[in-house]
């Protein structure tokens, strides 16, 4: 897309959909109420899942388009508030060390977990961690890492292992102290 028209879209998206004070990211909002029948969505109580809570996948993809769009502490800060160790337990009520599916936008249920030990969600968010944000992809077996970190971060080390292959990374903003 045209870059000024993805770079609005982004932004919008962010100001209506991420809820940085509750940590969830919406899919969309408000919730669809019906007198009718509109489908599946209805299945759905308004805030729950794709009616109006976050649903997963669609929350980590907005965090890899706002870190690919340059917006890289928004990208970040949507990354970190999907992990269920920054939820409130008692609300969250789901395993504090995996990714939840979903998480419900509203009502009494607002901020409770759904569907946790979601793999696919899991796999787009190491996705966006591993690739995007910290910017490692191996292409044709060449290791590239081109990261999009905040500027507060002083740098990160990760090991990846790819075939038989293990490579010890370290990225750092102050390239005066030799690495380790």
């Amino acid at each position: 897309a045209d870059a000024t028209k993805a770079d609005g879209a982004i932004e919008n998206a962010i100001a209506r959909l991420a809820d940085f004070d509750r940590k969830i990211i919406k899919l969309f909002t408000p919730p669809f109420r019906s007198e009718g029948d509109p489908g599946y969505i209805a299945a759905y109580p308004p805030g729950v899942r794709e009616n109006g809570g976050q649903y997963t996948h669609g929350a980590v993809w907005l965090a890899m388009a706002a870190l690919l769009c340059g917006k890289i502490e928004e990208g970040t800060e949507m990354l970190l508030m999907l992990l269920p160790a920054r939820h409130d337990p008692k609300v969250y009520r789901a395993e504090d060390f995996v990714l939840a599916a979903d998480v419900a936008g509203e009502g009494q249920l607002a901020g409770r977990a759904g569907w946790s030990w979601y793999t696919g969600a899991a796999g787009w968010y190491r996705r966006a961690v591993l690739e995007v944000l910290l910017g490692i992809t191996v292409k044709d077996g060449v290791l590239t890492v081109r990261p999009r970190v905040p500027d507060s971060w002083p740098g990160f080390s990760c090991v990846i292992k790819y075939g038989t292959a293990e490579y010890r990374i370290v990225a750092r903003r102050d390239i005066s102290e030799p690495a380790e």
